[in-house]
Formats: structure tokens, sequence, C-alpha cells
């Protein structure tokens, strides 16, 4: 059997103006999964990662440890299909609509906009942000000019399947994307719907690593969600 590590990237900097961009504390955290691997002669034969910065830069820290320690890390592949969906352009463009249509969205909406400034933005942010992504895979309202939830998991479960086409046995593949295709490896392991693993990619943590076994056509969860490089509890973070 062959191992698809599959990692969330490090935290972004969310509520900056550049999203993509890794915070302090994801740089760190990347770095301390690099050194994981590289103190337990984590064997890894390729590694892949989806087009964002956040993304490649994990890849590009974690590789630069596991380097220092005087091991081989592979030239990374990017891959589109690795990219996370698209909810923030749904946000962006409908969520104006949204909250004059839907009640609880208004609702959220308001919250959202008397929060800033305090520390009680993330929540309501992310409250917010779970109920429109919740109605946009349920196809509640038309984003037509957005990529659907069908379109998001259809490209990343092609991307994924990529990744484990190298021709080699009992290797060890290293993908590094965002929680959005995490959870739709889980999907195709488990079967999920797709509300589930939309609700299952808010649990990933940054730089937490779910494990799969595959040979042919077999796809088996190993592990999920894990941060065994992460032994101090203030370096866990979920956005």
């Amino acid at each position: 059997m062959s191992v698809l590590t599959v990692v969330r990237h490090g935290q972004a900097s969310f509520l900056a103006e550049d999203y993509d961009k890794l915070s302090s504390i994801g740089e760190r955290q990347a770095a301390a999964l690099g050194e994981y691997w590289a103190r337990n002669r984590v064997k890894i034969d390729a590694v892949y990662t989806g087009p964002k910065k956040r993304q490649i830069d994990t890849a590009t820290i974690a590789g630069a440890a596991y380097t220092g320690a005087g091991l081989h890390w592979p030239v990374p592949v990017v891959l589109k299909g690795l990219d996370e969906y698209r909810v923030d352009e749904v946000m962006r463009r409908y969520v104006p609509d949204l909250a004059a249509a839907d009640r609880r969205v208004g609702e959220l909406r308001r919250a959202v906009q008397k929060a800033k400034g305090t520390p009680a933005l993330p929540i309501a942010i992310e409250k917010l942000f779970r109920r429109v992504s919740t109605m946009w895979v349920q196809k509640d309202f038309d984003a037509r000019d957005v990529e659907d939830w069908s379109q998001f998991s259809s490209r990343a479960r092609e991307a994924l399947a990529e990744t484990r086409n190298h021709g080699r046995r009992g290797a060890h593949v290293v993908v590094v994307t965002s929680a959005g295709p995490t959870a739709v490896a889980l999907q195709t392991a488990l079967g999920l719907d797709d509300v589930a693993t939309l609700e299952l990619s808010w649990l990933v943590r940054n730089t937490a690593c779910s494990e799969f076994l595959f040979s042919g056509n077999r796809f088996s969860l190993w592990s999920f969600n894990t941060t065994p490089h992460l032994s101090d509890a203030t370096m866990i973070t979920y956005r």
C-alpha cells in the first residue's frame, strides 16, 4: 500500500489585506511539520501543492526544515485542482442580496458590521461564512457566476487522483492544499454527502495531516486532522 498525506496549509493572514500570506504562526507551523518529519525520518517520495501562496509557501518552509536535516525533499508539483473552493467570491458577490432575502443572513451580516474593530469580529465572520457556505453547497440561491460545489469537488478529486498516479508502489506522497480539498479526500474515502463534507472542512487545523492508504482503486482513510508536530497548544489554529 502507498500513503497519501494531505496537509492543510499553515495559518494564513485572516483579516489582513493579503489573506493569501502565511502569518508568523503559519510559518512556524510549517517549519515544525518539516522538522517533525525529518526527526522521525519520514520518507517522502513526491510532493504536490495547490497554486496559492499559502499552500506553496507551507511546502517550501516544511521542505527547507526537512532538507536541513540532510534528507531529500522532492521538487513540489503545483496542481491548480488543489486550490480551495470559491466561497470568498460568493461572499463578496452575493451576501448583500442574501442579507435582504434571508433573515438569518441579514442578522449575521449586521452582527459582522457591529463587531468591526472588536475581538468579536472573527467569530461573527465565521458564523456568516458558515451560513452562506451551506446555502451555496445546497444551491439555495443562484451563484452561476462562481464555481459551484460539484465543480470544485470534481476538480479536487481529479487532482487528488493525479497525485496517486505516479507509478510507484509503497510510495509516500504529500499534498499541501487547503481545508476544502482535504474534506473532498475524506468524502472520497468515506462516501459522505456534500453538506457533511463541507462541515468537516471547518474542522481541519492548520498544517494538520490526514493520511490515506491507496492501491489501485482502493482509497481508505488512515488518520484525520493530526498535529503531532504542534506540541504547544497555542500553535493549534483553525483560521
